[in-house]
């Protein structure tokens, strides 16, 4: 596969994946849930920072493959296994998918505000595998992203959102052990934090 049609297929798959959370997100709060947390005043920085990276790194997955001159810009190489790259981002975005579906009205864009924002504790379908699928689904799409597009970006978005997401699924995780007391505490015994 050449670099060129990498580069198209890469953004066709982040259109998609974009498409299908915003219309899960609005499907959500035509059920009346807020899904989107970060938009509350007092969620914290790390989350807005990181929903503000995943989009320009997101702008920049979509619009190299029409100007293949902002590689240069940010000094991406070419992949050298486009295929495996494909693969992971792929395996990625089918994760984060499966993951929000599964979750249904619990799944959240950040820490929720309010101590009664979320209903039930999910640990069902990918729930079982890992108490954040969507996090993991998310890392294995930016390693998929930085196998396509090899470069100093992507590269720190890997790094800087591995730290930011461990640092909110603590945050999380304080929430849900107080929203649901020994029901989590019993579901974080039996599944680990990522896989």
């Amino acid at each position: 596969m050449s670099q060129e049609s990498l580069s198209w297929r890469v953004s066709l798959i982040v259109i998609i994946l974009m498409g299908w959370m915003i219309a899960f997100g609005v499907a959500l709060r035509l059920r009346g849930v807020n899904p989107n947390a970060i938009a509350e005043r007092n969620t914290n920085w790390i989350q807005r920072l990181l929903v503000a990276g995943a989009g320009l790194l997101d702008l920049y997955l979509v619009f190299r493959a029409p100007f293949p001159v902002l590689d240069d810009l940010v000094v991406a190489r070419p992949a050298p296994a486009p295929w495996v790259a494909l693969g992971v981002l792929i395996l990625g975005a089918v994760i984060i998918l499966a993951s929000q579906a599964g979750m249904g009205r619990s799944w959240r864009v950040g820490v929720p505000a309010e101590d009664n924002h979320v209903d039930a504790l999910v640990t069902a379908g990918l729930n079982r595998f890992s108490r954040n699928p969507v996090y993991l689904g998310v890392m294995t799409f930016l390693v998929g992203g930085f196998l396509a597009a090899p470069g100093p970006l992507t590269a720190v978005a890997v790094i800087v959102s591995f730290i930011g997401l461990t640092i909110i699924i603590r945050q999380e995780e304080r929430y849900l052990r107080g929203r649901f007391g020994s029901q989590y505490d019993a579901y974080a015994r039996r599944v680990r934090r990522w896989i």
